[in-house]
């Protein structure tokens, strides 16, 4: 077992309006529900989301009032309507950052839910960091920005055209990691650092066999378009923790990214960057 940052996303496209009228449900394998672990804590630590039309406020309730307080509302967060961040204007807005989080309990489940307009479509995502994490073990590829810096043998940047879904708030079809720029060199450690992007978007996510099958992720809205070091960030923000994703070229193809936006088939046009690495940083 190991530490872990996992990226969460839940939507809700077309909505009936109302006060938190609408609740949001998790897209593709993602779950609402926190899983089991025994040692150590879990908390959400970065939130972000977007209504693609109008002004919202999101409520995020658990069922343990030693995380949202009460069963009421719970943590209520606003989605404003001016620039930047705001409503139907960019790709997402921050509504957890710095060094705010949220506890979460094993077992538990949140329910999201969200104050919006007829017809408005809305994505809300969250990364939860988990200190022990089953499933995660010692041998996945997590590494600490001091582990990354010192096995660090060059910087490069791999392009991808993964889209948003048709539908909007989803996420869109997986694309192989190096379905567009396959110039990692054959049976090499990278470590990837951030991202760049054209278009803003919600979310850009990724899963692959390093990482213990858990989605990673983060932001790529205007308040979020300086991500090229979003991984290494959180990290230092969290003592040199060992979030750091790394993986084998050799793993290349079945490494996927998937685009969530409050718009549908919305194309960032990705860059990630990436250090390659003189070795493997597990066990580093």
């Amino acid at each position: 077992m190991g530490r872990a940052l996992v990226c969460t996303t839940a939507s809700k496209a077309n909505t009936t309006g109302g006060t938190f009228a609408d609740s949001l449900s998790a897209n593709g394998t993602d779950s609402l529900a926190v899983p089991y672990f025994a040692n150590g804590q879990a908390r959400i630590v970065n939130m972000w989301g977007i209504d693609s039309d109008s002004v919202a406020e999101f409520q995020v309730i658990s069922t343990k009032p030693q995380s949202t307080h009460d069963q009421s509302h719970g943590l209520r967060l606003q989605v404003p309507a001016t620039l930047p961040g705001g409503a139907a204007s960019v790709a997402g807005h921050n509504l957890l950052g710095g060094y705010g989080h949220v506890q979460v309990f094993p077992n538990d489940t949140l329910t999201v839910q969200v104050t919006s307009t007829a017809g408005d479509d809305v994505v809300l995502s969250y990364n939860t960091l988990f200190d022990d994490l089953p499933g995660v073990t010692s041998n996945s590829a997590f590494a600490s920005p001091s582990t990354v810096e010192a096995l660090r043998l060059s910087t490069v940047g791999i392009n991808s055209q993964a889209q948003a879904s048709g539908t909007a708030g989803a996420y869109g079809t997986a694309r192989a990691f190096n379905a567009d720029d396959d110039r990692l060199h054959g049976g090499t450690w990278y470590a990837i650092l951030g991202w760049t992007v054209q278009t803003a978007v919600t979310s850009i996510t990724l899963t692959g066999p390093d990482w213990g099958g858990q989605r990673i992720g983060g932001p790529a809205g205007v308040l979020t378009l300086d991500n090229s070091a979003w991984f290494m960030d959180q990290a230092y923000k969290y003592q040199n923790a060992a979030i750091v994703p790394c993986f084998n070229s050799a793993n290349k193809a079945a490494i996927n990214v998937q685009v969530a936006d409050g718009e549908a088939s919305t194309t960032p046009k990705i860059d990630f960057l990436l250090y390659e690495l003189t070795g493997s940083p597990v066990g580093s």
